[in-house]
């Protein structure tokens, strides 16, 4: 059983030891020692640095931790029979890296203590405060959107969340982009915007 990393180029340079690639019709998988089936968070985070120290020399798409395969000859197998899968995705990523922004605030519109006697003053002012934070969102999100090849926007943790986003970026825009949210964050001193990357594009990776 191996422990499988990322989708690569099959001309990429080699990883450190113990980990290896398996190629196949022009694409690699990088692998290494299945390990156990533990899933603590030291775990996970090895897992990531491995990656995250793959991408600085490679264009790849990240595996989630604990995806394995029987042996080497049944990951050249999966290369071979998701070709044009994998080969599509990689190519996707290919250049850029994923940046995730979270924006925290409270909406400006909120419940009148007079109008709290009435359920429809109750609804009109969800109603606004709903507004309000799409509003925040919007002007957070819709700036750093037109700088990114892709963005995707993920629910939020409460009620003060305004954004929780992710945004693939090329490489060469890296800089760009954050001082775009450092631009934004000077706009709407309200807010507390939160800029956190480069990492592997897992929000972007649709091969798994």
């Amino acid at each position: 059983m191996i422990g499988l990393y990322a989708v690569t180029d099959d001309c990429a340079p080699s990883p450190p030891a113990p980990l290896r690639t398996v190629t196949a019709n022009g694409l690699a998988f990088v692998c290494g020692p299945a390990g156990t089936d533990d899933c603590s968070p030291e775990r996970l985070w090895e897992h990531e640095r491995v990656i995250e120290r793959l991408m600085e020399k490679s264009d790849l798409l990240p595996v989630r931790y604990g995806t394995r395969a029987p042996d080497e000859a049944a990951a050249a197998q999966v290369l071979r029979e998701r070709h044009a899968e994998l080969a599509d995705a990689l190519e996707g990523v290919r250049g850029a890296v994923e940046l995730s922004v979270r924006a925290v605030g409270q909406a400006a519109a909120t419940l009148p203590p007079s109008e709290a006697q009435t359920g429809a003053a109750y609804l009109r002012a969800r109603a606004r405060e709903a507004a309000e934070r799409a509003s925040a969102a919007g002007s957070v999100h819709e700036p750093l959107a037109q700088l990114a090849r892709a963005s995707t926007r993920r629910p939020g943790r409460g009620d003060g969340d305004l954004l929780r986003a992710a945004y693939l970026v090329d490489r060469n825009l890296i800089v760009r982009f954050a001082g775009r949210v450092a631009d934004i964050q000077a706009a709407r001193p309200e807010l507390r915007l939160l800029c956190t990357g480069p990492w592997p594009a897992y929000s972007f990776s649709r091969h798994e």
